[in-house]
């Protein structure tokens, strides 16, 4: 009896997860795009996600979504896209967004790997460029992602309260012109496997993080090599000292 209940429930779940991609594409396709949708198992949710469709991008456009298995969408997610953009979403096996997160695709990629997590108010934004998150990467709440080039963040790395990681910046050279006018910097940035990154701190474009660093609260992480095994701290980031004695 708890077999078949169980199975009727996923099976409402999934019909009504495939009503919404069928909404989501007819959206797509009326603004100049399309959706390629790869999701066999469907996916879990207390409520289905708010597509916000921009009449954006050259065209046509996709949206390409592969989810893998045990996808749990958050209550409030937001997945806005530019419908004449080429567009990709892909969740591995077992993510999990938590309440209010937002996706926002302007050409470009997110790519998250398996038992990632994302807490509260997470942002993730690409603009041409992709976001690649490798496997148990934690995102805590209201932390913020947004790339033009390239964001990565290998194995177990994580992001905690409010950090923000971007790999773009307009340079201000004094003048009376529109800041957002002047020359846009675009360099990726490389977080290594299991470094946690913790809260209220900001990484740069060009930054290169190592394996197994951490990142102090409060710091300004600017570009440049940062070798893995070290504690970071400061504005801007220093080394303050090795995570391990040297062998021997």
């Amino acid at each position: 009896m708890r077999r078949a209940a169980r199975a009727a429930r996923l099976g409402a779940e999934r019909a009504r997860f495939a009503a919404w991609a069928r909404r989501l594409d007819l959206a797509l396709r009326r603004a100049g795009g399309r959706l390629e949708l790869d999701a066999p198992h469907g996916a879990h949710f207390y409520e289905l996600p708010l597509p916000e469709v921009l009449l954006a991008g050259e065209g046509p456009g996709v949206l390409a979504l592969r989810l893998g298995r045990d996808v749990h969408l958050g209550r409030r997610l937001v997945l806005e896209v530019s419908a004449r953009a080429r567009n990709e979403v892909e969740l591995g096996d077992r993510v999990r967004f938590a309440a209010a997160s937002r996706l926002q695709l302007r050409g470009g990629a997110i790519r998250a790997g398996a038992d990632s997590s994302f807490r509260d108010g997470v942002l993730l934004n690409v603009s041409g460029g992709e976001i690649v998150l490798g496997r148990r990467c934690q995102l805590r709440r209201d932390a913020m992602i947004h790339a033009n080039a390239r964001v990565e963040m290998h194995d177990q790395a994580g992001l905690a309260e409010r950090v923000s990681v971007v790999d773009m910046d307009h340079t201000h050279d004094g003048s009376d012109t529109f800041y957002l006018d002047q020359p846009l910097h675009v360099e990726p940035v490389s977080i290594g496997r299991n470094t946690p990154v913790y809260a209220n701190t900001i990484i740069m474009r060009g930054a290169r993080i190592g394996a197994n660093a951490v990142i102090g609260a409060n710091t300004m992480v600017r570009a440049g090599d940062y070798p893995g095994g070290v504690l970071y701290a400061g504005n801007p980031a220093r080394a303050v000292r090795p995570l391990s004695p040297p062998a021997g």
